[in-house]
């Protein structure tokens, strides 16, 4: 999977093959299909592995942490953390979180994703924001943002993720937190 990331992440899923991903494996490209039937299902278990690793990233950052901006901080931090500091699988499902919703990863993962975007939803929620605020568009603009930072973001300019959260968390109002 980390082979297939690797060449997802550099040449994307059109351009990728087989045969590049059994070379960054280091085995023959027809021992490639013991392990899967074809690329798009190595692709979508790429993006599986990624999705299911995500979840379980921002869970663990938010258990313990109680109050409705201290635990968006945490979530916030603790996606960018996984998608900018991750491995490639963690970048290819950046990539694929940003994937329009009709498209074949979406069609086969939607599952996985829905339950992501729950947990954001619980957490939007959560904020002492104005009643009349939208907080579907609210949630599915801070995804966006958070997926489309990987375009952007470089390790060397001056904010880490952590710093990335606090500032989101002060543009919504809320009150960043000492401790991240």
């Amino acid at each position: 999977l980390q082979a297939a990331a690797r060449v997802f992440d550099m040449r994307g899923f059109k351009a990728a093959t087989l045969r590049q991903i059994a070379e960054e494996a280091g085995i023959l490209a027809g021992s490639v299909y013991h392990h899967v039937e074809s690329k798009e299902a190595l692709y979508l278990e790429v993006h599986r592995t990624g999705y299911l690793r995500m979840q379980a990233v921002v869970e663990r950052a938010l258990s313990g942490v109680e109050g409705p901006w201290p635990r968006l901080e945490a979530a916030l931090a603790a996606h960018l953390e996984e998608m900018l500091g991750g491995d490639p699988i963690a970048r290819v499902t950046g990539q694929g979180l940003m994937e329009p919703r009709d498209g074949p990863v979406h069609a086969v993962l939607a599952p996985l994703r829905r339950q992501y975007e729950a947990l954001w939803a619980q957490l939007v929620e959560a904020l002492p924001l104005p009643a009349d605020l939208d907080r579907r568009v609210l949630r599915l603009n801070l995804l966006v943002a958070l997926n489309g930072t990987r375009i952007w973001y470089r390790a060397d300019g001056g904010l880490s993720p952590a710093a990335l959260a606090r500032q989101w968390v002060r543009m919504l109002g809320g009150e960043p937190q000492p401790w991240m």
